[in-house]
């Protein structure tokens, strides 16, 4: 019998979810799937939705040449090329790619003498207050006139730091927005048909100035709204993580479960062992902290979770046994929620679920 751990993905959510975000905007589609799409499957998130947008973002050069396999979209590389071999292979390939720095620039020198120059654009980004990648106020304009002479087509894009809607994140976005705003007007008047993009899934949600010409949702794709729990848009959860007991028995009072016995038995308790652990992406800090549902009902994790077993508290269940479904995040135990057990992000647990948990692929 095979490991009952898996990860559910409903590719009939994934498509909703696509389209309710699609109806929030005017501005271009183009999707973050980066990291295995998140953690869901690169090639079977991108069949699936690949009818419904415009194009892709991706962070790294590899991840690029892996779409490009699957899809004829537009392509965006967010880290853009590191050298000049990468750059020839975006040129070939269609691939557009960001330049934020300008050693980056220096590899456009060449790029006049290229056999092969695709109709990709070069995404010029700026930094309107993450201080991550980008162009400072002192250096766009510059950075502008070397790109514009020698490639047409260009997106001017920079990336938000926060877009909840609280007010210290609302503070922090609008401040953003008004300064790509000012560069973006000031670099139309020299390029009028200048493209930009700004806003990811906070942006697309709650900053409808920040929406431009191509919107970048990422995680809201998948379900989550990045623990924006005040958003009335309705998003479904594409994943569900879900394992069965492998293990079932009783202990008794003043026993304790795990490494370290962190957790200690107050009377005789009934506990289940599921076969998953950190490395499986189910993150040592739920222990003693998160719950999961064996068949609906809240279970307590108890002790450390360790690399590959994690214990349960049984004692709310009624006849639990080995072909009890239990749930760890899911439609009724929402990604944004769990994250919180262990002081993390959904991002993490999104991208921590590891090769070795199957996925399932469903439509309902």
């Amino acid at each position: 019998m095979s490991r009952p751990t898996i990860a559910e993905v409903n590719l009939s959510a994934l498509n909703k979810n696509v389209r309710k975000l699609k109806k929030l905007t005017n501005s271009k589609i183009y999707p973050v799937v980066k990291a295995d799409a998140y953690g869901h499957g690169l090639k079977m998130v991108v069949e699936s939705i690949d009818p419904l947008i415009s194009g892709y973002c991706v962070a790294t050069f590899e991840e690029s040449l892996e779409l490009r396999k699957i899809t004829k979209k537009n392509i965006v590389c967010m880290e853009g090329p590191y050298d000049y071999s990468e750059l020839k292979i975006f040129e070939k390939l269609n691939i557009d790619y960001v330049i934020h720095s300008f050693r980056q620039i220096s590899f456009l020198e060449n790029l006049r003498n290229l056999k092969v120059i695709g109709k990709n654009k070069i995404w010029l980004k700026i930094d309107t207050g993450m201080n991550r990648l980008g162009f400072k106020e002192n250096e766009i304009l510059e950075a502008f006139s070397k790109i514009n002479s020698t490639k047409k087509s260009l997106v001017l894009m920079s990336h938000l730091s926060s877009s909840l809607s609280n007010k210290n994140s609302r503070l922090i976005t609008n401040s953003q927005i008004k300064m790509f705003k000012k560069f973006e007007l000031k670099l139309k008047k020299k390029k009028p048909n200048l493209i930009s993009s700004l806003c990811n899934s906070g942006g697309l949600i709650n900053f409808k100035r920040s929406h431009n010409d191509i919107s970048r949702p990422g995680i809201s794709i998948f379900g989550s709204k990045a623990d924006d729990e005040k958003s009335e848009i309705d998003l479904e959860q594409v994943m569900t993580l879900k394992s069965k007991f492998i293990s079932i028995k009783k202990i008794n009072k003043g026993d304790r479960v795990g490494y370290g016995g962190t957790w200690k038995a107050k009377k005789e308790t009934v506990i289940g062992i599921l076969p998953i652990g950190y490395a499986d992406g189910y993150l040592t800090g739920m222990g003693n902290s998160a719950y999961v549902l064996v068949e609906g009902v809240k279970a307590k994790v108890i002790g450390r979770v360790s690399m590959d077993l994690t214990a349960v508290d049984l004692s709310n269940c009624k006849n639990p046994d080995y072909d009890s479904d239990v749930v760890l995040w899911g439609n009724n135990l929402k990604i944004d929620k769990v994250s919180k057990f262990a002081n993390s992000i959904p991002y993490v647990l999104m991208t921590s679920v590891s090769t070795r948990v199957k996925r399932e692929y469903v439509f309902k």
